[in-house]
């Protein structure tokens, strides 16, 4: 799995890759249209010659009638085809304000000539409105033309005047004030005056508004099974009696006697609304069980008094279904995947009470997978009260091989391959292979995943690694594994347990290091721990969040060479809140570790600084130090990161952030740091960061380039640092 603080190592290439390559495809896209016109015109003048155009070319023109010339082109000219080519040129002008346009054609063996008479063109130059009560201009005006009144009169070229349009924009007027329960409104656009030189056209809109209906009393009718209030609520509406979001006037809002007689009182009725509440509560008995479940509704407006329109839904559940079994269809090339697959997967709903939202987690997870190009699920209700599923599925191909290459700040160049199989063994677990190079080291890893640990809702992943890496100061040697049993718990909360264990080698020490055990700790050892994970996510994309939050934590124990070494916790919090188009993300992270052994190897603590912590700092850099510069790490890790975000330039985006954090290592000798006389950060001071980015949106995630200030830089700290890194930060 690809995660941010691996970022530089997985993908960061491919993204810096991908992002040209977008640019270039819809360079290339926007160029093939230029080349497809340019062929196009070019061939069409063979069969199409146009004359008298002089506010169009002639390659535009063409452009739009592309359908019947490739029509003539490939079936040949006939009086129908000709009529049709001019037809269409005709219907271009007069849509883009030549109201008085004409088109002639003549056919001339195998080519058609068409002969255009323009005239003159006319714009909407004013709009009024009569007799409009309800709404303010503003409103009538964004329904009329899509624009504002101050739009429309400054950019008088994008507003010609056709009776369509007009009528058109007449149209959704009147469809604004049937929403809002004038059903007898009327609007009349028929007022147009056009100038003497025919090139404004003034537009009087005359609007009878009529009565406006209300919901009066709303009831429950047949075998509503259900108390009152939850069917109320069921129906989806406003309750408050809320009058029009748009409505400016004072004899909208309902009165005190109207909100006592029904909790929709105020709110305007019309027969949209009222079949949306009716569909609402349908669904509502179905969620629970009643599959067959139907809901009537009686609401008779043209007899209501004083503008109340009683309303009656009139329930009809039928019997409480239950899931029955289950039908799978294969479709396509000799399936793979074992036959009880699916059955099983779907077969934990057997004898359950029918909910549709469960039917559709489980359909969302298996589409998830990536096993299915192709897959459908149907319901059918038996006599019995069972509900059938019927599955039809064609398989996707399993096996994928990826590779990537890149840069990043911290690995330099980065280079990977990836083998998987999605349907290890038949049994539609995942199995895959990964091994990435960079300048810092290599990592190879195989990794199996099962979801459904012995068909059960607990998930496993499994997995061994080997690493070789240059750190600043040290190399390592790791050979390990690590195993995870996690469980939902709940849609949005998932608890974890997991053990790990490793064999590890520390080479090449720099000197400073070297002269002090105590900072460097053991260099030859096995590690193992065991712990538990708790990761609760409202996010709405993990990789590409824009709004919601995210809170992980974990605590494991942990012992050295069969000895008791250390207890650690990490705790972790981001939240991201849409402003508009643009995105404010916090985030807060605290790490510790409680040392039992008298040192705790220098590859087991925290480092701060980089891309994804205090961005005033290089990767590991901020912190205790030896006399060479080479970081020590630390026992106590805080990170607090604030960001907002904001476009540019359709993917591109802008980025201001401030970053705070701290390391502390209660063992780091000041005599193993810089000297006294210099001005120095201490172990567990607050540094911090102020900086600008940019960001270009990826699917996989943005692809993102820093730079941070240190606003107080002291001795050996550089005044600020650039990341190059790919997803997102926090």
């Amino acid at each position: 799995m690809i995660t941010p603080r691996r970022t530089s190592i997985f993908l960061l290439a491919l993204a810096c890759a991908t992002a040209p390559a977008q640019d270039r495809r819809t360079e290339g896209a926007l160029l093939g249209v230029d080349l497809v016109k340019t062929a196009l015109s070019a061939k069409a003048t063979d069969v199409i010659e146009l004359s008298g155009n002089t506010s169009f070319t002639t390659e535009v023109l063409l452009a739009s009638i592309g359908e019947q010339v490739r029509e003539i082109q490939a079936q040949g000219l006939t009086p129908a085809r000709a009529d049709d080519a001019a037809f269409y040129i005709g219907a271009y002008y007069r849509k883009r304000g030549f109201s008085k346009a004409t088109v002639e054609h003549v056919i001339r063996g195998k080519k058609v000539a068409v002969r255009v008479n323009e005239g003159t063109r006319s714009l909407l130059r004013e709009i009024r409105f009569v007799g409009a009560r309800a709404f303010p201009e503003k409103t009538l005006y964004d329904y009329m033309v899509g624009a504002t009144q101050e739009q429309f009169e400054k950019t008088a070229e994008d507003f010609p005047y056709t009776e369509a349009e007009v009528n058109a924009g007449g149209d959704r007027v009147r469809g604004l004030y049937l929403s809002e329960g004038y059903l007898h409104a009327q609007v009349d656009t028929k007022g147009v005056e056009i100038s003497a030189n025919g090139t404004r056209a003034s537009v009087t809109v005359k609007i009878t508004e009529g009565m406006r209906y209300t919901f009066g009393d709303v009831s429950f009718a047949g075998e509503t099974l259900f108390p009152r209030e939850q069917l109320v609520e069921a129906l989806g509406e406003p309750t408050t009696g809320a009058a029009p979001k748009t409505a400016d006037l004072e004899h909208l809002e309902p009165t005190p006697a109207q909100r006592s007689a029904t909790p929709f009182a105020g709110v305007s009725f019309s027969p949209g609304r009222a079949n949306a509440m009716q569909r609402n509560l349908q669904s509502f008995y179905k969620a629970r069980g009643y599959f067959v479940a139907e809901v009537g509704l009686t609401a008779n407006w043209a007899e209501s008094k004083s503008g109340l329109v009683p309303v009656t839904f009139t329930a009809k559940p039928g019997l409480l279904h239950h899931f029955g079994g289950v039908d799978v269809k294969t479709e396509g090339p000799k399936p793979r995947l074992s036959p009880g697959f699916l059955p099983t997967r779907f077969g934990g709903l057997i004898g359950e009470v029918y909910d549709p939202e469960k039917l559709d987690e489980i359909y969302r997870e298996m589409l998830r997978t990536g096993l299915f190009t192709t897959l459908r699920v149907s319901t059918v209700a038996r006599p019995d009260d069972e509900v059938m599923l019927a599955i039809t599925a064609e398989e996707a191909k399993a096996k994928e091989v990826g590779f990537t290459l890149g840069f990043g700040s911290y690995e330099g160049g980065t280079a990977g391959i990836r083998l998987g199989d999605r349907n290890f063994l038949g049994k539609g677990r995942p199995l895959t292979f990964a091994f990435d190079y960079s300048q810092r080291g290599m990592r190879g890893e195989l990794l199996y995943v099962d979801p459904w640990l012995l068909d059960t809702r607990f998930a496993l992943r499994a997995r061994i690694y080997s690493v070789v890496r240059d750190e600043l100061g040290y190399s390592k040697d790791e050979l390990g594994g690590r195993v995870d049993l996690s469980r939902k718990v709940m849609p949005h909360l998932e608890l974890g347990t997991f053990i790990e264990s490793s064999s590890v080698k520390i080479t090449d020490v720099s000197e400073q290091l070297a002269l002090d055990p105590q900072l460097l700790g053991p260099t030859d050892y096995a590690i193992t721990s065991i712990g538990l994970t708790q990761l609760t996510d409202y996010r709405d994309n993990p990789l590409n969040p824009t709004r919601g939050l995210v809170l992980s934590s974990s605590l494991d124990y942990a012992t050295i060479d069969g000895e008791p070494g250390f207890t650690r916790a990490t705790v972790r919090f981001s939240y991201y809140l849409p402003l508009g188009k643009t995105l404010l993300a916090l985030g807060a992270r605290t790490s510790y570790i409680a040392p039992i052994a008298e040192a705790i190897p220098i590859d087991v603590r925290f480092f701060n600084g980089g891309g994804t912590t205090v961005r005033s700092f290089s990767e590991r850099e901020l912190g205790p130090k030896d006399k060479s510069g080479n970081p020590l790490g630390g026992d106590l890790l805080t990170v607090f990161n604030v960001e907002y975000t904001f476009p540019l330039y359709q993917a591109l985006q802008g980025a201001v952030f401030v970053d705070v954090g701290s390391l502390r290592n209660e063992d780091a000798d000041q005599s193993a740091t810089a000297s006294a006389e210099e001005e120095q950060s201490t172990s567990g001071d607050l540094r911090y960061a102020i900086g600008l980015g940019f960001r270009y949106k990826l699917p996989i995630g943005p692809l993102r380039l820093d730079y941070g200030v240190n606003p107080n830089p002291k001795a050996n700290e550089e005044f600020g640092a650039f990341h190059f890194s790919f997803g997102f930060a926090f």
